[in-house]
């Protein structure tokens, strides 16, 4: 094709990948060694580059024998596969993926149960983070409260809005990501979500489970208002991972 002809570049755009690994001090090392940020990945995209012209680097050499190295041994990490969610994928079913009952059979036992009118009102979203809820939730991450403190704090402020709406929690992927098995999430790898929004991004490391109950500590809002209360929570985990096509399927 000749050197002229080929342009190598990354999958995508990197504006949603976090900029630099080296930044990560508080990841753990093995699942840190899985990973490549926007600035591993533009090292590798021009290691690729000068291999195909020609060119010879050998320290990127030695740095990719290094990364197919931990690749390899991530593969039987006892940490990736997690046999319950293996059996739990095997064991499912055709079945398990349509509703035993069709919608007219479930909107008459929702309006028996809820007696709605015929145009509900009702309010998506959240009310922004005070100072306050910050406060507390960087002083328990930081260990400086305990857990009975911080989900006392987090009820008197729900306790308080209830009536209008629920307060907002930590952003909510981070929210969900940071209470299920797989997961890990950066401290300094901040990327855009839209507009000046920015979050921390989840890295998923491998098998995905919920170990515990996940929102039972939001339902307390439910003690305060006589009126039936829903919880909608619409979180997309937007994973980003270092893996092969293999192991993801």
């Amino acid at each position: 094709m000749g050197k002229g002809n080929i342009i190598v570049s990354t999958s995508c755009s990197l504006l949603h990948t976090a900029v630099d690994l080296a930044s990560e001090t508080k990841l753990d090392k093995e699942i840190k060694s899985w990973l490549a940020f926007a600035a591993q990945k533009v090292q590798e995209v021009n290691a690729l580059a000068k291999a195909l012209s020609g060119e010879r680097d050998e320290s990127m050499r030695l740095h990719m024998r290094e990364v197919i190295k931990v690749h390899s041994l991530r593969k039987f990490s006892l940490r990736v596969t997690n046999e319950n969610v293996l059996k739990a994928a095997a064991s499912l079913k055709g079945s398990d993926h349509h509703r035993a009952t069709n919608v007219s059979v479930r909107l008459v036992a929702q309006q028996k149960k809820l007696g709605l009118p015929v145009l509900p009102t009702t309010t998506i979203g959240s009310f922004p983070q005070t100072m306050d809820l910050r406060r507390v939730r960087r002083e328990f991450k930081a260990k400086k409260i305990s857990e009975d403190d911080y989900v006392k704090s987090i009820n008197e402020e729900i306790n308080k809005v209830v009536k209008l709406q629920e307060p907002e929690k930590n952003y909510i992927v981070e929210y969900f990501g940071e209470q299920l098995s797989g997961f890990a999430f950066n401290v300094n790898g901040w990327v855009q979500s839209y507009g000046s929004r920015c979050v921390k991004q989840p890295n998923i490391y491998g098998d995905v489970s919920r170990p515990k109950a996940m929102i039972v500590l939001l339902f307390m809002a439910t003690n305060q208002s006589p009126r039936p209360q829903v919880y909608l929570y619409l979180a997309r985990l937007i994973i980003f991972c270092k893996i092969d096509k293999t192991t993801c399927d």
